[in-house]
This record gives C-alpha cells, structure tokens and sequence, in this order.
C-alpha cells in the first residue's frame, strides 16, 4: 500500500479538517483497494455459500430445451465452518482473575474489583456470541473485527462488523496504524445512499462523509458530540482475527489471511451439481416413455388414454410398454461419496455419521484432523481474543479516571505519559481457556480430577471441571466451605470432652458471626 500519513493522534484533532482535505486521495484508494480485495479474493461468494448458496448452481441451464434442471443448493460450507466453530466456541470461555499477591501494583481489593468489572462484560450473552461470530465470520471471510466503545450512556460495549466495513492498515512491519469502517446509509432526503467512514487511530476516531464525487470530509451531523473525539482507549480499540498465514507471498504480504472454503470449495460446487442431475435422473425416471408396436394413433388420442389409465390395443399384433432407462447409478454414487469424502477431508471436518456408537478414545481420534486446523486457529484468535481484552481494560479504566477528574488526561494515563492517583487495572490478570466442545466421558474426569489432588495445583484441577466457568472464585468458596466444616468439627469435638461449644471459639469469630447475621461487615 501507499505511504501511510501520520495519525491524527501524532498531529492532534485541531488539524482533523486539513487532514482530511490533504489526504483525501489516499482514503480513497484504501476504500479502492479494499472493494478490490472483496471482489479478487471472492469473498461475497464464500460468505453466500455459508448461508446455502451457491450461483454456479442456481446458474445452472438445461441441457436441452424440455430437459429437466433441478438446482439444489446442498451446500456443505455451513457444515465446514461451523464444525470447527462449534468445537472452539460451543463451550463457554473460562475467565479467571488472578494476580500475584505480592505485587505491589495488585492490592486484592483492585484485583477483586476488576474481577466483577470485567467479568460482568465477559459473562454476558454478548461476549460469547461475539467472539463466536468472530471466529465464524473470519474463517469465511479471511478475517474479521470486533470494534469496542463508551456509548452515550457510559456504557462500555462490543460489536463484529462484516469485514466489507473493516479496513484494516498495516506498516510494512505489520504493525496496525488505523483502521476504517466504512459502511453506506441511505440519506434523509431519499436522494440516494451516502458513504460515511469511522477513522480510529490510537487516541481518536474521526467521522467523515463522501455524498459526491469529491471525496471525504469531515461528517457535520458528528461536530455537536466532537469530531474528532476520544475513543477512551490508550490504543486502537479494535481487534482482528487474521484466519491464518497464505504461503503465496503476493497474499502474504496483504496480511488478510484464508478462508476456510477456498480449498474445498470446487468440490462443494462439484457435489452439489452432481446431486441436483441425480434428481434430474430421477424425475425422468418417474416419467418414462411409452412405446406403441404395430399401433397407429394420434396425439390426442394417447392423451385420452393417459387421463383414463387405459392403453387400447386394436390389434393382436399391436403392444405397448414402458421404456425405462437404467437404474444402475454405482459409478455415480461412488463419485457423491468420494466427493463428499474428500471435501470432509480435505477441510478437516468430521462426518458425525461415523460417531454413532463410537467410544471416547476413537472420537478422539475421529477428531483429530478437526483439532490440528482448530490448534492453528487458536495461535490468532488468543491473540484476537487477548485484544479485545486490551481494549475493555483500558475502557474500564477510562471510565474510573473520568469518575475521579472529569478534566483528567486519559489517554495520557493509559499509555504512560501522565499520571494518576487512580490505581488501574492491568489487562494480564485475567486468563482465559478455549474449552474443546467434544464428547466427554466425565466420570472418567472427574476420576483423573479426584487422583491427581494434592499433586497438581487445585487451580489447574477446577479447569478440567466442565461445570466450573470461573476455577478462582470455586476455589475461594471451597476454602471458605473447608473452613467451616474445621469449625464445626472442633466445636462438635470440645462439646463432646463436655467443654461445651465456648471453648471451640472467640470472640472475634462470635463478634464475626454476629455481625454477620446482622447484615454487617462479615456479609459476603
């Protein structure tokens, strides 16, 4: 790509409108190159295979003018996609908040209190499905992005956007500079759809608007709110999946990853067309031809004949009979299955069929091609995935510095170049596991759980425990939990020596549960 100019971030948002006006020619041939991008790389063709079409097929003609031509969309993309989808995403993230205690920057009061922030963010429908889309919408389409904000209430919230909208801009390091959304509404006055572009650099995002051939201004409908205005993240606030690494270095260098159908798609095309002349076969065999011997008739009269279901013969000479063709389609079906087979293949994608009745070690191995293309993806969504947490970090931070100075210089405090006597968070005390969505023998869990106490740390134990979504906070329960079975057992011991339940505690632990019945500080 062309030069990239300086961010407004490095220029400051009075020179915004002169920005705009300097480089106009460069946005456009980023839009440009981007639509280009779409077309070459077919990706409106991989995203309606996806959602069960495919054109070659509904372009299909017959092959002569009364022939049959059924067009059966049987797509095998969405099975492709959402295999590997499903086997990363079909079990809810685990989150867990922990940080060394002996940090001097990780008092518990701020750990615990980032805990709840961040965890009510995580634990909402919406996270899940975001980042499931994400991964959905990447894999078809090459990559994807998730954009993060404050709304005009102050709350922080997360979206994917089509990657037709999402223009990323790379330096020849790879490093990410800017991003455009670019996405079209339709104008108030009905004259037509006009273009408008988000612009996000590390500290702004810019509004800007193209409603003619002249290019980009700034968008006045945004001045009232600011425009530019601070986007409240000490970085880019949007993270991308990259569906892996092309070889081809003419791809390569572009940054924008694979699709997943791109290698099988011929042969998704290939089953589909073969599928659709096998129903063709089909119907005309249903609709077979009837040969007259020694029979002279018309038209009209073998139309009679059909409507009364009666064939008369006025000769003995004369005969008729039905011409079918022949029903021996071996070599036919040997090649849907071979097709099929090697689509399944060649993508990676178990065929649930063979599952029926299999134990658990021979899913496993059923689904080991599945977990090589799901290990290779799991390199770039954690990264994706450990993004999306940067930027709800800093965003949860903004929020705090704006609640103590209204005036306060954020992104200054977040990137280190102001200070603060608001304590922040720090995005590395949370950690997450993609949990693997395959059938589980969970007696035989819990067996390796219960075996390897007191051997493994409990933390890495409550992970293997497919009903704990956050490992930090069971365990705390359980310490409490142990405690007071301890409690009670030592009270049921002196009262048994006849000491009576006194001499089993203090009277901090009365004072404590006093207090606790009263809804005072001992209250969890």
């Amino acid at each position: 790509m062309n030069k990239i100019p300086p961010t407004l971030a490095e220029l400051g948002a009075a020179n915004a409108a002169s920005w705009v006006a300097e480089h106009n020619d460069w946005l456009g041939k980023v839009v440009e190159q981007h639509n280009l991008f779409i077309k070459e790389y077919e990706v409106d063709k991989y995203q309606a295979a996806y959602d069960g079409f495919l054109q070659s097929i509904d372009e299909r003609d017959k092959s002569r003018g009364d022939d049959i031509n059924h067009k059966l969309q049987t797509s095998l993309a969405p099975i492709i996609i959402d295999s590997v989808v499903d086997y990363m995403m079909g079990k809810p993230i685990t989150w867990t908040v922990e940080a060394d205690p002996k940090a001097e920057d990780a008092p518990k009061e701020l750990v615990e209190a980032f805990r709840n922030d961040i965890l009510q963010l995580l634990r909402s429908g919406d996270a899940q499905r975001v980042l499931a889309e994400q991964l959905r919408q990447g894999s078809i389409a090459y990559y994807s992005g998730v954009i993060c904000w404050i709304d005009e209430a102050g709350d922080i919230d997360f979206e994917e956007f089509p990657v037709q909208e999402m223009v990323p801009v790379y330096d020849t390091r790879g490093k990410l500079r800017m991003v455009l959304r670019i996405f079209t509404v339709e104008a108030d006055d009905g004259s037509g759809a006009i273009t408008k572009v988000e612009m996000y650099d590390s500290k702004y995002v810019t509004y800007l608007v193209s409603q003619t051939a002249g290019g980009f201004e700034l968008d006045a409908e945004e001045q009232e709110t600011g425009n530019p205005v601070e986007h409240y993240a000490g970085r880019i606030p949007v993270s991308f999946f990259t569906n892996g690494t092309p070889a081809k270095y003419a791809d390569r260098k572009k940054r924008l990853g694979t699709s997943d159908l791109a290698t099988v798609f011929s042969l998704i095309e290939e089953l589909a067309g073969t599928v659709s002349d096998k129903a063709n076969t089909v119907d005309r065999l249903l609709d077979q031809f009837l040969v007259f011997t020694n029979v002279t008739t018309t038209e009209d009269e073998v139309v009679k004949m059909r409507k009364a279901r009666a064939i008369v013969l006025k000769s003995k000479e004369s005969s008729a009979q039905f011409l079918a063709p022949s029903q021996e389609d071996t070599a036919v079906e040997n090649h849907m299955d071979r097709i099929e087979e090697l689509t399944h293949q060649i993508s990676g994608t178990p065929k649930i069929n063979d599952l029926s009745g299999a134990t658990a070690t021979e899913i496993k191995m059923k689904y080991a091609p599945l977990d090589i293309k799901a290990g290779k993806k799991d390199l770039y969504f954690s990264q994706a995935i450990r993004s999306f947490i940067l930027n709800l970090t800093d965003l949860l931070n903004a929020k705090r510095i704006k609640e103590k100075s209204e005036s306060a210089d954020v992104y200054g405090i977040l990137t280190g170049e102001a200070t603060s006597s608001v304590p922040l968070y720090r995005a590395e005390w949370l950690q997450f596991t993609i949990q693997r969505n395959l059938p589980q023998n969970f007696a035989e869990i819990a067996q390796i759980v219960a075996q390897l106490v007191g051997i493994v740390p409990d933390s890495y134990l409550y992970e293997l425990l497919w009903f704990i979504d956050d490992p930090v906070a069971a365990l705390a329960e359980m310490k409490k939990q142990k405690d007071a079975d301890s409690k009670r057992q030592a009270n049921a011991s002196m009262s048994a020596m006849g000491y009576g339940e006194e001499f089993g505690s203090t009277g901090a632990d009365d004072q404590d549960d006093e207090e606790e019945a009263a809804g005072g500080p001992g209250t969890e």
